[in-house]
């Protein structure tokens, strides 16, 4: 059985190997932490869903797939991308516990991704 670390350096390492288009990998990483820090998981994850946003809906949807693995199951196996994610998280019965939760293995997540961030 592996441990967390594993499971989160293995989902990193898997979305490293698909760069963000147009986008300086490693900036966009490097700053989505401090965002959710200060404005929380939802707030930062909605940046996501504009235009304009692409790289961190792509981020956003690495996150869903991480905490939707079978090995972390923070959220439902089929909260595959931001837009599930966040239906998941917005749901009536989706306890504040949850989303502690969630925000937590998310950013434990990006310690990972931003290590493995590709520059420019």
């Amino acid at each position: 059985m592996q441990n967390l670390q594993q499971i989160r350096a293995r989902n990193a390492f898997t979305f490293s190997a698909r760069p963000l288009a147009g986008q300086n990998q490693g900036d966009v990483i490097k700053n989505l932490p401090h965002q959710v820090l200060n404005h929380g998981l939802l707030a930062v994850m909605a940046f996501g869903f504009a235009d304009n946003q692409q790289a961190v809906g792509r981020v956003f949807d690495a996150i869903a797939q991480h905490l939707a693995d079978k090995d972390v199951g923070i959220v439902d196996a089929g909260c595959t991308d931001r837009t599930k994610l966040m239906e998941f998280l917005t749901r009536k019965d989706t306890t504040s516990e949850t989303l502690k939760l969630a925000t937590a293995e998310a950013m434990a997540w990006l310690a990972f991704a931003k290590r493995f961030a590709k520059k420019g």
